[in-house]
């Protein structure tokens, strides 16, 4: 999982946006929708042992992976194509694959709220093992983030992981759009979770320093960080992020050193190079705070 930065309105530096990329969350149900999960193998394991499919089910379910692959792929280029496509495909064979892929078009087409709805109700009706479903609830709860919908966005990854608590990719999901709502304390106990999950995780840490950067908690923030950094000091969001508690802290030559260290390694098109120049600006050209309200008018 890369490192993805909280996104709060109260810095004025524009940190990483959590973002749906359906093709990359499409990949991982192509197994379990089209060829059958682990989970769904080992239930299989207590009864009699079916016939072998006939190369015509072997072809067909091949056939359909690929229409699959290719479905999900269109979306970045092509959205509206691959959610006509996936529409035909549903009403053809009503295909989880399909339908799917339709959610995952209509939410790069701009109508995160419809894309939640059908996801939900795929979960409710898929014939998938726990985990899938778990993982089709929380591309949910994405959906209904980008509409900023957070009291369902909050639902759909709770229930997500009431069926797959194990799953540290849950518990940093529903972190992440706790903290867009600004529930920072909460996404913090979300990350304490994904923490037990998997001790000492660099892009936990760097998540929970940034959140609690924005509770202004800066030393603990520090503290994570300069974990990150001692066992991987070349790791760019964690540089990007202690350069900016650096930055709060006014201590700018030390923010500047981080941020250094992380166009050192960083390609010259990724999207933190951005971040890092907003906050060199920010750090150049301080915003101006509000002058104080005046004093109240008080009678003789």
């Amino acid at each position: 999982m890369s490192a993805f930065l909280f996104q709060v309105p109260r810095l004025a530096a524009r940190l990483t946006p959590f973002t749906v990329r359906p093709q990359c969350v499409g990949l991982f149900l192509l197994c379990a929708l089209l060829l059958g999960t682990h989970a769904a193998a080992a239930a299989e394991a207590t009864k009699p042992p079916p016939k072998p499919p006939t190369a015509a089910a072997i072809a067909a379910r091949k056939a359909d992976a690929a229409h699959y692959a290719a479905c999900m792929a269109k979306i970045d280029t092509n959205a509206k194509d691959a959610f006509d496509d996936a529409d035909s495909w549903v009403a053809l064979s009503g295909s989880e694959a399909a339908k799917h892929c339709a959610a995952a078009a209509l939410l790069k087409l701009g109508f995160p709220d419809e894309a939640a709805q059908r996801l939900q109700t795929l979960a409710r009706t898929s014939n998938q093992d726990n985990v899938t479903r778990a993982h089709m609830l929380a591309q949910a709860g994405e959906a209904w983030t980008e509409a900023k919908n957070w009291e369902q966005a909050n639902a759909a990854q709770s229930a997500a992981l009431g069926l797959a608590p194990k799953d540290i990719d849950l518990w940093i999901g529903r972190a992440r759009t706790r903290a867009l709502a600004q529930n920072y304390g909460l996404a913090v106990d979300d990350l304490n979770a994904a923490l037990k999950l998997a001790p000492a995780n660099p892009d936990v840490l760097v998540l929970r320093a940034s959140a609690y950067r924005y509770m202004d908690a800066l030393d603990l923030a520090l503290e994570d960080l300069n974990t990150v950094l001692k066992d991987s000091p070349d790791n760019p969001a964690a540089h990007l992020e202690r350069g900016i508690v650096y930055r709060l802290k006014n201590q700018p030559n030390a923010a500047r050193a981080d941020w250094a260290a992380a166009l050192r390694v960083l390609p010259e098109d990724a999207p933190m190079i951005e971040d890092i120049r907003r906050n060199i600006e920010l750090l150049e050209f301080p915003e101006p705070t509000a002058p104080p309200a005046p004093a109240s008018a008080t009678k003789p």
